[in-house]
């Protein structure tokens, strides 16, 4: 757990940290058991030490994932509590120094109050935790398994550890005294390795997660629906427009764009407006049908946006009388390369 925690946690966050703390000062303590008098008793000393350190870490941890659902003065008395019981971890770790060194039998009496001083905080923050997912989420268990089967298995490794502890604390009051072999007591590690599974499994808060989780419910469920009070939501709004555009299109596509598409009036027109001006319009010269062309009087405006290989742009087909753009091309071929016979036989110009 310690290799994940390690693989997953965030640079500069705190809590993961702690978690990160917690779990490598509750390492040692199970090699013990490889040890012989009288290494065996003073290295389970030395290692209940930061094992006791855990457990203290552990409710540190168990605060900081479960005060954003905490008031600031219930805040206040869970972590002062678990300041407050600092002071018998002091005692416990001499007792069991004490104890397994052979020089008292303190821990004997100390021992069964020790879930009392390390399992109540944690215990009401799992009732919070439940709580919390009923009324402010309103989640149930079967769709925190699908959609996030970590957290499920947080939930049910909380579980899993109060129901050891329980089981703890009757093995060390002898209420089980004749159903349990005699032995080395299980119970609290089996609850501590839970506690830590629960810490390792979701590193953040309790409150980020499940707001990601309602996050994630909310996208599928498709909360982000069409709202029909909205104005901009009414039948007809964004289709009128729409329509108008394809009904202008279909307008636009009646139009004749070529010579192909007049009737003989408009033909005759056309034809008329070429002898005033003496020229053909540039969409007929490029064989293009998509220029159109606009008589005036004096000048035909076309529009179009292209432009021949010299890089020369045609806005506009000359008054009667003036050299049409044929013509110009000639006289700037006649500029360039100088007077050529041969040029003026080959292209003609129209006046």
């Amino acid at each position: 757990m310690s290799c994940i925690t390690l693989a997953n946690m965030r640079r500069g966050v705190l809590l993961h940290k702690i978690i990160l703390a917690e779990l490598l000062c509750g390492l040692w303590h199970g090699f013990f058991i490889f040890n012989h008098p009288p290494v065996y008793g003073w290295y389970l000393s030395v290692s209940a030490i930061f094992l006791n350190t855990s457990w203290s870490l552990h409710n540190v941890v168990a605060w900081m994932k479960n005060k954003p659902f905490l008031s600031h003065r219930v805040s206040m008395i869970y972590i002062g509590t678990v300041i407050l019981a600092q002071p018998y971890w002091v005692l416990e770790i001499y007792a069991n120094f004490t104890y397994f060194n052979n020089i008292n039998t303190l821990f004997l009496h100390t021992r069964p109050w020790e879930a009392l001083f390390r399992d109540p905080w944690w215990i009401f923050t799992t009732i919070s935790l439940f709580h919390a997912i009923r009324t402010r989420y309103e989640f149930k268990l079967i769709e925190l398994l699908r959609i996030s089967p970590r957290f499920a298995v947080m939930l049910g490794a909380m579980c899993l550890s109060i129901a050891f502890i329980i089981v703890d604390i009757l093995s060390v009051t002898d209420a089980l005294k004749s159903s349990l072999p005699v032995g080395v007591n299980p119970f609290w590690k089996l609850a501590f390795v839970f506690k830590c599974l629960t810490d390792s499994v979701i590193l953040d808060d309790f409150k980020t997660a499940l707001d990601r989780m309602r996050a994630f419910k909310i996208s599928r469920l498709g909360s982000f629906a069409i709202d029909s009070s909205d104005a901009r939501n009414r039948p007809g709004i964004h289709t009128a427009p729409w329509e108008m555009v394809k009904k202008s299109s279909d307008e636009d596509s009646q139009t004749p764009l070529s010579g192909t598409k007049l009737s003989d009036s408009e033909r005759r027109i056309r034809e008329l407006q070429r002898s005033i001006s003496g020229e053909n319009s540039w969409a007929e010269v490029r064989g293009s049908s998509k220029e159109r062309t606009i008589a005036r009087p004096s000048v035909m405006h076309i529009e179009s946006r292209d432009r021949d290989g010299d890089g020369l742009s045609f806005g506009t087909i000359p008054k009667k009388g003036q050299t049409s753009w044929l013509g110009d091309e000639d006289d700037g071929i006649q500029r360039n390369k100088g007077p050529n016979k041969a040029n003026d036989h080959s292209i003609g110009t129209t006046r």
